[in-house]
């Protein structure tokens, strides 16, 4: 049916479903931020019981999505690090790879720090821990480490508890990874080697769409695409942040508060991981005990 119907009516087909998936009543109802104390809490013991590491409420990172050239006086905004024209698209998601929160104003020369310090998403989330809740993002380094921003802890040396946080953090956060891998291989449209061939504004919203579908399909169990594996740098992913951190412009008094918070978390899942450790131990010895009075019946 495909072969029958030309570009012209394809194309008034996908702005017609991409608009009816952005407007305001159906995105923010299946992409929405936890937004009571009830749902934040549901988000932060499925990250624990993953992955040991408490207070995550999403994991955030931006990646880039290939677009046409845009008009010539605004393409320096859209010519990103990695020499194409693109739009770097900051998202959000919990632990089930779920999208919370999706972001897609920015062209590609614009910074993952700024498309954070600028969004919606950062002062929500300072509104919380400024009303006493501490909980957090992991993201990566290329983000400012903050109370409500936990990031990787540099130069940590091998078989310290910060390395020990670190593999943890890392662990975790690839979950973000994820999500771009599932969006992007589900849409091929978002791949690496496909251009989005519409005006920035237009491409914006078959990302949103898109996401609004990819929440749609995880909600209704639909089983990713089966097919050959795409690896990361197909989909056009890196697990590590190959953006040069941004001076740090924010309050000292915020990145002070921030990396003592960090060193409690590190000391709570160092206690986490022994008290793990501890159980285990104890489990053994017990079955080990049965075992021996078995064997001394027999």
């Amino acid at each position: 049916m495909a072969k029958c119907l030309g570009q012209t009516t394809v194309s008034k087909y996908v702005r017609q479903v991409t608009d009816a998936l952005v407007t305001p009543s159906i995105l923010n109802y299946f992409i929405k931020f936890p937004a009571t104390l009830e749902q934040r809490n549901i988000i932060k013991n499925k990250f624990y019981t993953k992955f040991g590491i408490p207070g995550v409420i999403g994991c955030i990172d931006g990646s880039h999505f290939h677009i046409f050239t845009p008009k010539r006086d605004i393409e320096h905004l859209f010519y990103c690090r990695k020499h194409f024209y693109s739009l770097n698209v900051q998202m959000i998601c919990d632990s089930e790879c779920r999208i919370i929160s999706v972001n897609a104003k920015y062209g590609g020369a614009t910074h993952d720090a700024f498309i954070w310090e600028n969004s919606q998403a950062n002062r929500y989330i300072q509104d919380i821990n400024k009303n006493n809740e501490q909980v957090w993002f992991l993201g990566d380094s290329g983000y400012p480490q903050r109370p409500w921003m936990m990031t990787p802890i540099p130069d940590a040396a091998e078989g310290t508890p910060e390395a020990k946080y670190n593999t943890i953090h890392g662990k975790a956060r690839v979950v973000i990874e994820n999500t771009f891998g599932r969006l992007k291989n589900r849409w091929r449209c978002l791949c690496k080697d496909r251009t989005l061939h519409y005006t920035p504004e237009r491409c914006a919203t078959i990302i949103m769409a898109c996401s609004v579908l990819h929440n749609l399909a995880i909600d209704f169990m639909v089983p990713d695409p089966e097919e050959d594996v795409i690896d990361s740098l197909e989909l056009g992913i890196s697990a590590v942040s190959s953006e040069e951190p941004l001076r740090d412009h924010g309050s000292r008094d915020d990145l002070i508060r921030g990396r003592t918070l960090r060193q409690i978390l590190v000391d709570r899942i160092i206690d986490y991981t022994l008290l793990i450790i501890n159980l285990m131990f104890h489990f053994f010895s017990r079955f080990c005990v049965t075992m021996c009075h078995k064997r001394i019946i027999v």
